[in-house]
């Protein structure tokens, strides 16, 4: 079975390339079972026109042009423009990585820029069952807005099961700006690495064994056609078939059987692919992101009007040391909302089954110092854990306005202080107010919990 996405009726200038395609079952089936990978070129970020009007081969063909009074035709190929560059400016190879680290610079500066060049990317981190991209950009947007660890050159292919997400960089990265393939001289020294290299060896497994979409390619792309022949020439006729999604209607009279065209726009290929996978309900919203975030902020304004005033504070925590139970509470919160929107360019908390596993994790935390009897990393855990549960609450229910109080005395919450101690003073367990009384703090200062407290 095959599920049809419907583009929508909006034609503005963004969301006019969301067009109408069938989303194969054999993608479905490889993103249920964590084996899909993406293929990503420069279409997808940078060089989309929808960040800028001009491409990278376009500016440097115009610097030669222009400023060297060269007469070269735009029917070049870029890796031969590239070699031209280096060897007609000065110093061409570092102006070259100069221009390209520009070119990011420039895209980072503008908010709006940025936006659009890391919106597929941005999509992505929202579907942690894709943990394996390849990509010929040279950006780190991969690295910065999904979680992914770079696999450069031979060497970093040792440490393939080490990382849960990763990202082969088979151009190189901006942030090695030795590994960049660029010129002819570039590109002949990557297919030899992708031929008899280890990085090739490795790159060749996955595309045999897993389901490969193409995205962010043009039409007749020399350098895409030279890496699928590659990667797929031991294979002989058992070589799969590749999906490639692009806006491109040239791609329909590819001849290259090894190629299936999907017309339409990759985020919204993107985008389709999350909502299926969210109503076979393998993954969630990411909604839980922006709730751990207000949460945190309810329970942080909370913790610190509470602890405005260090000498009053010291002074009641003196008359009642039961209160530094709820600060250790209160921190332990903070930390489980603020891992959570941290983590969420991984987006484990949007798995299906993560938040139970935690929270199980941690119950047995709780329980093991409560039956050592380590108070403050009971109560530190205990908030940690009740802000686990909250989060799959909201899940659950999505219901934003339900944040649970932040003041803990052994099994009761209470809403404020005053409510706190008033229940102290008719319920105190001497035992327990002899315990804390002995535990010795700074000196005016407010008891702090970090998040290695386990």
């Amino acid at each position: 079975m095959e599920i049809v996405q419907d583009g929508g009726s909006c034609k503005c200038d963004y969301c006019k390339t969301y067009t109408s395609f069938v989303m194969p079952q054999e993608i479905i089936e490889a993103a249920e079972k964590g084996e899909l990978i993406l293929f990503c070129g420069a279409g997808i970020s940078t060089e989309s026109k929808k960040v800028l009007p001009f491409s990278f081969y376009k500016d440097i063909l115009g610097v030669l042009n222009r400023d060297y009074n060269m007469n070269v035709s735009s029917d070049i190929g870029f890796a031969e423009l590239m070699e031209l560059f280096c060897e007609t400016v000065p110093n061409g190879r570092k102006k070259l990585i100069r221009r390209i680290k520009e070119r990011f610079d420039y895209i980072r500066s503008f908010p709006e820029l940025y936006s659009l060049a890391t919106q597929f990317h941005e999509e992505l981190a929202k579907i942690p069952k894709i943990n394996t991209v390849i990509t010929t950009n040279w950006d780190s947007f991969f690295e910065n807005k999904c979680g992914m660890s770079p696999i450069v050159d031979d060497k970093d292919i040792s440490l393939w099961n080490t990382f849960s997400k990763r990202v082969f960089k088979v151009h190189g990265s901006i942030n090695n700006i030795g590994s960049i393939v660029a010129t002819t001289s570039d590109y002949e020294e990557c297919y030899d690495r992708l031929t008899d290299k280890p990085i090739g060896s490795q790159l060749k497994s996955l595309l045999a064994t897993h389901t490969v979409v193409f995205i962010g390619f043009s039409f007749g792309d020399e350098d895409l056609n030279k890496i699928i022949e590659i990667l797929s020439s031991d294979l002989q006729d058992f070589a799969p078939q590749y999906f490639l999604i692009t806006i491109d209607e040239s791609w329909r009279k590819t001849e290259n059987k090894n190629i299936l065209p999907i017309i339409t726009d990759a985020y919204y290929f993107l985008h389709s692919l999350k909502n299926i996978l969210i109503d076979k309900k393998l993954i969630e919203t990411d909604s839980v992101y922006t709730f751990a975030k207000y949460a945190n902020e309810i329970v942080r304004e909370v913790h610190l009007g509470w602890l405005s005033n260090t000498e009053e504070f010291n002074k009641k925590l003196k008359e009642y040391p039961e209160l530094i139970l709820s600060i250790a509470y209160q921190d332990g919160r903070q930390h489980a909302y603020q891992r959570c929107s941290a983590n969420k360019k991984l987006g484990d908390y949007i798995l299906k089954g993560y938040l139970d596993k935690s929270i199980k994790s941690y119950n047995e935390i709780v329980e093991s110092h409560h039956k050592t009897g380590n108070l403050l990393m009971e109560y530190y855990n205990l908030g940690y854990l009740d802000g686990l549960i909250n989060l799959q609450v909201f899940q659950n229910d999505n219901e934003e306005k339900l944040i649970a109080p932040c003041f803990i005395y052994q099994d009761e919450y209470f809403l404020d202080e005053s409510e706190l101690i008033a229940y102290i003073n008719e319920n105190r367990d001497s035992e327990l107010y002899n315990l804390l009384k002995r535990i010795e703090l700074p000196a005016e200062t407010i008891p702090h919990f970090a998040p290695w407290y386990y």
